[in-house]
């Protein structure tokens, strides 16, 4: 029988990997990996000063947490060849976005009295359809939504006359796609390109003090111990500083962010963007959980040959985690922390039934318009973009012994947001 302590974990199973990528790493089992590709501070920082001919990182609360995660990385993930090659070149886009940003700022002080007006957010569990409606929102020319290239390469700012033509773009994609080329099996589980709408935790990823979008270049536990009490109201912030950059040259109306990890600090973000609104996407939350054990020990085996353990991203692999924070949030609404009139409910069946139609009754609850613009983008996107179009995602639900154990753990949860059972 579950207990909910991660057994969903230990049952999952990598997937077979392409020859060329097994070769390689077989390849660097005879090498000294840490000299080869080192991650130490020195030359990681030192590197990417040279590339950038800057040298100023700005606030010095990025430098510990930075310190720490590099330490983490280098002694606990286990990386392979061709994950240590990734997470160094990775580490160095972070390093260098960072002087690039603080550089502009020193030159256009006044990038920073910019009203980014306020952003809506998207929030719920892993799985739960947010990448999906965030796509569809990227559509509307009124919306800004960070893009994985903008999130690597920020400066110099985007600029709206060349948004769709920067050379940047072909870059990112290379590298963002290099993940599916190493896994192709991600392909089926979550789309990553240079124009994909990103997370708000990439931008916020080049002040080292959230761990959500690095603990994707490896298993870090003592580097997630060391943030386990910290609050998150720096690495909010800088992602807030990011997109003032991003902004600059390149306005919209409104933003349209998305960071399930933010449910672990919502008061924190209610902080830093004062008047957000929340949409939470609603879904059988068994199946996300069985959808996300899939997808983070798959995005671990990018990396490292080290088995999925427990403890990877726990709130949103672990049931019981994940009943926790929901259960954390619903205190916090109720306790007046999180303003109720904030957030706002989709149901995942629903959008999947008829996907524009969910995002205008979205709109109408945030007051927004839908111009005809669009809704036809969306429409085409949806007619030219059919789930159908891309792999299954195969993952494994569990026994009815297990299910009926899980179930129990969301009952407050699904009661509360009249959220339907897949199984």
């Amino acid at each position: 029988m579950s207990d909910g302590s991660g057994s969903r974990i230990k049952r999952w199973q990598p997937p077979k990997r392409p020859e060329w990528v097994q070769k390689i790493n077989e390849e660097g089992r005879c090498l000294d990996l840490k000299s080869v590709i080192p991650l130490d501070e020195s030359s990681l920082i030192d590197r990417a000063r040279a590339n950038t001919g800057l040298s100023d990182f700005g606030a010095d609360d990025w430098y510990e947490p930075f310190k720490v995660l590099i330490k983490s990385l280098d002694e606990e993930s286990d990386l392979t060849l061709v994950g240590r090659l990734m997470t160094r070149s990775d580490l160095l886009t972070h390093l260098e976005a960072r002087l690039r940003i603080e550089e502009l700022y020193k030159q256009h002080p006044e990038i920073d009295d910019q009203d980014l007006n306020t952003p809506t957010l998207i929030v719920g569990s892993g799985r739960s359809g947010t990448s999906a409606i965030l796509n569809l929102l990227a559509l509307d020319p009124d919306n800004g939504t960070p893009k994985h290239w903008e999130a690597m390469f920020p400066v110099p700012p985007p600029e709206a006359a060349a948004y769709r033509t920067d050379p940047r773009i072909a870059t990112a994609h290379q590298r963002m796609d290099q993940w599916n080329r190493v896994t192709p099996e991600i392909i089926s589980m979550h789309e990553f390109g240079g124009e994909i709408p990103t997370e708000l935790i990439q931008l916020e990823a080049m002040a080292f003090q959230n761990n959500a979008w690095l603990d994707l270049y490896g298993f870090i536990p003592a580097y997630d111990a060391y943030l386990a009490s910290r609050s998150f109201e720096a690495s909010l912030n800088y992602g807030k500083r990011v997109l003032k950059v991003l902004q600059w040259k390149n306005p919209h109306k409104r933003w349209m962010l998305k960071s399930p990890d933010t449910f672990r600090y919502l008061p924190d973000v209610f902080k830093v963007f004062p008047g957000i609104q929340l949409v939470w996407m609603h879904r059988d939350p068994i199946k996300c959980v069985a959808s996300m054990v899939s997808l983070v020990g798959t995005l671990f085996w990018i990396r490292s040959d080290k088995p999925l353990n427990d403890l990877a991203i726990a709130q949103l692999t672990n049931p019981a985690g994940l009943a926790a924070l929901f259960n954390n949030v619903m205190d916090q609404i109720e306790q007046g922390k999180i303003p109720a009139a904030a957030v706002h409910s989709i149901q995942y069946l629903e959008f999947i039934k008829d996907p524009v139609a969910t995002v205008e009754d979205l709109y109408r609850q945030l007051g927004f318009s839908m111009t005809d613009r669009a809704r036809r983008a969306m429409q085409t996107y949806i007619r030219e973009h059919p789930r159908e179009s891309r792999p299954a995602h195969k993952y494994d639900s569990g026994d009815a012994e297990r299910l009926t154990h899980e179930r129990s753990l969301f009952e407050r949860y699904q009661s509360r947001f009249k959220v339907e059972s897949e199984s």
